[in-house]
């Protein structure tokens, strides 16, 4: 039943709805979201192409030999370039810019940067908890001490 509510909700409305179950990879989705899901891909071949490439690229993602990674991931490019969805032509050329960055990220799994976020998520909350601080020196200055 609520496959059958989700594919009569209006075009405007796919997005807010579906947004979820279309971006989440399919296996882990639940049984009436990957029926919903499959119906939706059925009837609509751009959205069965863009399903495909996000599948693809989370198994390339997913894969732990470097070299299978590199060549899929160009494959994943060209075929990102030939599909009609226009948003994918976007993804595809910035990809492409930013392929030998990527390639590496495949190959140095143990290097993250989750250092230097976790220092700007604490910033961010110290700006916002010392709105009264006008002086830049005074701000700068209790970040440091925050920081140790």
């Amino acid at each position: 039943m609520q496959s059958r509510v989700i594919l009569e909700v209006t075009a405007s409305n796919w997005n807010l709805v579906l947004q979820s179950p279309l971006l989440s990879r399919f296996k882990k989705l639940p049984l009436e979201q990957q029926i919903a899901c499959s119906r939706m891909i059925f009837y609509n071949e751009d959205l069965r192409k863009a399903h495909h490439l996000k599948e693809w690229f989370y198994s390339i993602c997913q894969n732990r030999k470097y070299s299978e990674q590199r060549r899929q991931f160009r494959l994943w490019i060209q075929e990102a370039e030939s599909c009609r969805v226009a948003e994918f032509h976007k993804v595809a050329k910035c990809y492409q810019n930013w392929a030998r960055e990527i390639c590496a990220a495949f190959k140095h799994t143990d290097i993250t940067n989750g250092t230097t976020e976790g220092f700007n998520n604490r910033i961010k909350v110290l700006k916002r908890t010392s709105y009264g601080i006008h002086r830049f020196e005074r701000l700068r200055t209790r970040i440091l001490m925050a920081m140790n």
